[in-house]
C-alpha cells in the first residue's frame, strides 16, 4: 500500500537544513585552523633561551615578559635582525638599546658594514652614535 500525501524522511526543509550543518561545520573548521598559531622555530629557540635567563634568575619576571613581546612581535626586515634578536635574547643588550640598533639596522642609511657590526655587537649603539656625531 502507498502513503500518498505524506513525506518520508526530512521532507521540504531537509535540503536548507544540511546547508544550514555545512556552513556551520566549515566556520568550525575555519576558527580551528585560524587559532593554530604557526610557530616560528628560531623564535620559539629564542624564548627557550630567554626561558633560561629567567631561571638562572638573569632577569626579572617584568623583564622576561616585555623581552618575550617584543621577540614574539619582531619582524625580520633584513639578514641582520636574527643576529640582533639574539643578542636580546641573552641579555647581551638592553631593550632600549636593542630598538635604537634596530632602528638603525633598518633605517638603509647605514652600509653592510655598520649594520654587521651593530647587530653582532663589535660596536655598541654609543660608540656608534659618536662616530655619526663626529662624522658630521
Amino acid at each position: 500500500m502507498m502513503m500518498r500525501g505524506r513525506h518520508v524522511g526530512i521532507g521540504f526543509y531537509g535540503s536548507y537544513i544540511l546547508i544550514f550543518l555545512l556552513i556551520i561545520i566549515f566556520i568550525l573548521i575555519f576558527l580551528i585552523l585560524k587559532n593554530q598559531s604557526n610557530v616560528n622555530p628560531f623564535k620559539e629557540k629564542l624564548i627557550n633561551i630567554l626561558k633560561e635567563e629567567y631561571a638562572s634568575s638573569e632577569i626579572t619576571a617584568d623583564e622576561f615578559i616585555e623581552r618575550k613581546s617584543i621577540i614574539e612581535d619582531a619582524k625580520y626586515s633584513n639578514s641582520y635582525t636574527p643576529i640582533l634578536l639574539e643578542r636580546y635574547a641573552n641579555c647581551l643588550i638592553t631593550t632600549q638599546e636593542f630598538l635604537n640598533i634596530k632602528a638603525e639596522i633598518e633605517s638603509n642609511k647605514n652600509n653592510d658594514l655598520i649594520c654587521e657590526q651593530l647587530a653582532k655587537g663589535i660596536i655598541s649603539y654609543k660608540e656608534f652614535k659618536l662616530n655619526m656625531e663626529g662624522n658630521k
